[in-house]
């Protein structure tokens, strides 16, 4: 056994509480972990039993990590303290009642490709967009654990309709398949709770003492079981950040913790004001960062640390000169000593990796990623204009032609395109005596000439302008519901990735190079090097050197965040990436996206930081 590691005075003071409801503010690296493993030993040491006990976190690796550092420190004597996120603990206390076994719960990757199913069968066309299966599942998740009706909910991901449909579809599969998922879980057992009181005065009497981490991530719907498992004496005692919380899509609520005063009037609170991990430059940036939201809990966070290097932040006239820099710099950094795997990129979105990615395999910067990052040439906009690139350069085969036809609408046809190989001469042959049909085909005929003899920017630009195909986004964007922004940003970026090649060839023999590398990427997993990962997938993690990129207007926050509750979440995202960092951060920003002005991030405005 080991000996806990001495608490600083906030940490005491919490790890000492003993009876009633108790607020413990951990910001990052406050050492959170070390107040909920040091209060199960303190409760456990003085006479507590360790069943009496409920650990409660939102990853298994964060309870993994709990439970070690408590078996460390008590050794057998904490066995039978319950420990586990929450859909463990609730899947637990169900199989108790209701026998269910694992494989009455859907995976997270069945549950994926049934609702991809779903979606074939109901709205084909939503599978050009590779990310709508996950999106709907998320707003099908919101419905479920927030006891929406489905009559009152309006999708994002979705027509509304088409949404009722889906999530009523989903219901009744899981239903013919004897299954539920993860949701199903949390709803259940609230709803046992609530229908046997005899069942939930056993919980109760088992588990006196709740602990739960991460407070902040907290759902509705669970803390409304937490608090029906705490009753009578109200033992609830919760550790988080109010500033931390970035989960508002999965159905996370930072109110819940802001108003957890109100709940329990009598509740105590303490805020842990020592941070262990960041320089004092690098939080006081930070905590200058995330002033700005009004909805959070003021504190003073403290830098143990000695001081450091201040936060760095340059300006790029575009994307390929900070990608271009940021290769040198860490080159630099990994020659001079420091192992890459202390190293992190963070962007907004996976999107937003591409160039970082590109300049990497470029100059054999050796990196990984926490999550599956998507080839831009993949999506299906792309490929439509990928298509007319290839058949201006001889690829004239009736597929080509049968994916671009229509793009946009021309009234082509699938009977015109008959043979294997696609001729002109035939097509106008089909429509012999319908001269507004020849006329059509007679501007493809046109355009599909000039692309041949334009550069592939050159020719990607005529596409989307004199071809007509940004009108179709637009047209198809607004028949289905969604921002066609969404799919311009594609059309943006692929633009952006042709400049610097002057054929087709070129740039063709480049596509697949990236693309290649990132499967191959994807297939092996890495396990060293420079992490390239959102700033979502970043929560929980802490670096040496953080590179915080892009940190534009309408990239930072997201464009797509108009409330001032979604600015609020960005700012709060945006701190989050800015408090991974250990030793060194910079940040950097262009002037110029895909060609047009680009704007410094709100975020910034006012604080000061040294150029590099």
């Amino acid at each position: 056994m080991q000996k806990l590691k001495q608490p600083n005075k906030e940490q005491a003071e919490a790890i000492r509480h003993r009876e009633g409801p108790m607020l413990v503010l951990a910001g990052p690296g406050t050492g959170k972990t070390t107040v909920i493993a040091g209060r199960c030993a303190a409760l456990i040491g003085s006479g507590v039993p360790a069943g009496s006990i409920l650990v409660v976190t939102f990853t298994r690796a964060a309870a993994a990590e709990m439970r070690s550092r408590i078996r460390a420190v008590l050794g057998e004597r904490a066995d039978g303290a319950a420990i586990g996120t929450f859909h463990g603990i609730f899947y637990g206390m169900l199989k108790k009642v209701y026998r269910i076994q694992s494989g009455t719960v859907i995976g997270a990757g069945e549950r994926r490709d049934l609702i991809r199913s779903l979606i074939a069968q109901i709205y084909p066309d939503g599978l050009r967009e590779p990310d709508l299966p996950e999106q709907a599942g998320r707003e099908i998740s919101l419905v479920k654990t927030g006891r929406i009706r489905l009559s009152n909910y309006y999708s994002g991901a979705l027509p509304d309709e088409v949404f009722r449909k889906l999530a009523g579809r989903y219901a009744e599969e899981l239903k013919k398949r004897k299954q539920i998922d993860f949701d199903d879980l949390i709803l259940l057992c609230w709803q046992m709770l609530r229908k046997y009181p005899e069942i939930l005065k056993r919980w109760q009497n088992k588990w006196k003492y709740i602990l739960i981490d991460e407070f902040q991530d907290i759902s509705p719907l669970q803390y409304e079981v937490m608090r029906m498992l705490a009753l009578p004496e109200n033992n609830l005692f919760i550790v988080g950040d109010d500033d931390q919380s970035i989960y508002r899509f999965r159905g996370a609520n930072p109110s819940i913790m802001l108003n957890f005063g109100k709940d329990y009037p009598d509740a105590g609170m303490i805020a842990l004001r020592k941070n262990y991990r960041s320089t004092p430059e690098i939080l006081d940036f930070a905590s200058r960062v995330i002033s700005g939201n009004h909805s959070r809990f003021a504190k003073q966070i403290e830098a143990v640390r000695p001081s450091g290097k201040p936060v760095g932040f340059r300006m790029f006239r575009d994307l390929f000169e900070e990608a271009d820099f940021l290769s040198r710099h860490i080159r630099k950094k990994i020659d001079c000593g420091i192992d890459p795997d202390r190293i992190a990129v963070l962007v907004r979105t996976n999107a937003g990796a591409r160039h970082v990615i590109e300049r990497f395999l470029s100059d054999r910067i050796p990196f990984r990623a926490l999550e599956t990052i998507p080839c831009i040439y993949d999506h299906w906009a792309a490929k439509d204009i990928l298509t007319y690139l290839e058949i201006a350069n001889g690829g004239m085969t009736r597929a080509n032609f049968l994916r671009i036809c229509n793009r946009p609408l021309r009234y082509l046809s699938r009977e015109a395109f008959a043979e294997r190989e696609v001729s002109f001469g035939r097509l106008y042959d089909f429509y012999r005596g319908k001269e507004w049909m020849q006329k059509r085909i007679a501007r493809l005929e046109n355009d599909i000439r000039t692309i041949r003899h334009l550069s592939p920017y050159g020719a990607i630009c005529y596409i989307r302008k004199s071809v007509g195909y940004d009108d179709y986004i637009a047209n198809y964007a607004d028949d289905h519901g969604m921002p066609a922004g969404a799919l311009t940003d594609v059309l943006d970026e692929i633009a952006d990735s042709a400049k610097s090649c002057r054929y087709y060839a070129e740039w063709k023999t480049r596509i697949e190079q990236f693309r290649m590398n990132l499967h191959e990427m994807t297939d092996t997993v890495p396990e060293h090097g420079v992490m390239i990962s959102t700033l979502h997938a970043a929560k929980g993690t802490e670096y040496d050197l953080v590179y915080l990129i892009d940190v534009n207007d309408e990239v930072i926050p997201h464009k797509k965040a108009v409330l001032d509750a979604d600015i609020e979440e960005e700012r709060r995202m945006f701190y989050v990436g800015l408090t991974r960092a250990r030793d060194e951060l910079f940040i950097s920003a262009v002037m110029n996206r895909y060609g047009k002005a680009a704007g410094l991030s709100p975020f910034l405005s006012g604080i000061k930081t040294a150029e590099k």
